[in-house]
C-alpha cells in the first residue's frame, strides 16, 4: 500500500505547503480587495453620497449599503453555483463576467 507521501512528493517539503499558502493568500487579498477598500472608505462615501445634513445617518446609510454585499453573497453563490452543476462552470463565469461588464457599463452611462 502506498503512503500519501509516496504519491505526493511535495507533501514532505515545506515549499508545497509554502507555495500553497501564498498562492490562496493572494487570491483572498484580490477577492476582498473591494471590500477593504469600500470600508476604509466609507465615511468619504457617507459624506459624497448619502445627506449630510446627519453624519450618524449618512455613515449608517454607506455601511449599510456594504453590508448589502456580504447579505447578497451567499445567494449569489447559491444561484451561479448551480447554474454552473447545470451548464458548466466555463458558461456560468462567462455570464458572470457579461453581467459584471454591463453593470459597469450602465454605471458609466449614468449622467452626473
Amino acid at each position: 500500500m502506498a503512503r500519501s507521501s509516496d504519491i505526493n512528493p511535495d507533501a514532505r517539503s515545506g515549499w508545497g505547503l509554502m507555495s500553497v499558502i501564498l498562492a490562496s493568500s493572494v487570491g483572498t487579498l484580490i477577492e476582498w480587495y473591494d471590500f477593504y477598500i469600500y470600508g476604509t472608505l466609507a465615511p468619504y462615501i457617507a459624506s459624497q453620497f448619502f445627506p449630510a445634513e446627519n453624519i450618524t445617518a449618512s455613515y449608517l446609510a454607506a455601511l449599510g449599503s456594504f453590508a448589502a454585499g456580504f447579505i447578497v453573497r451567499p445567494f449569489g453563490a447559491l444561484f451561479f453555483g448551480r447554474l454552473g452543476d447545470l451548464i458548466g462552470r466555463k458558461y456560468t463565469f462567462l455570464i458572470t463576467l457579461l453581467l459584471m461588464g454591463l453593470s459597469t457599463f450602465s454605471i458609466g452611462l449614468i449622467p452626473g
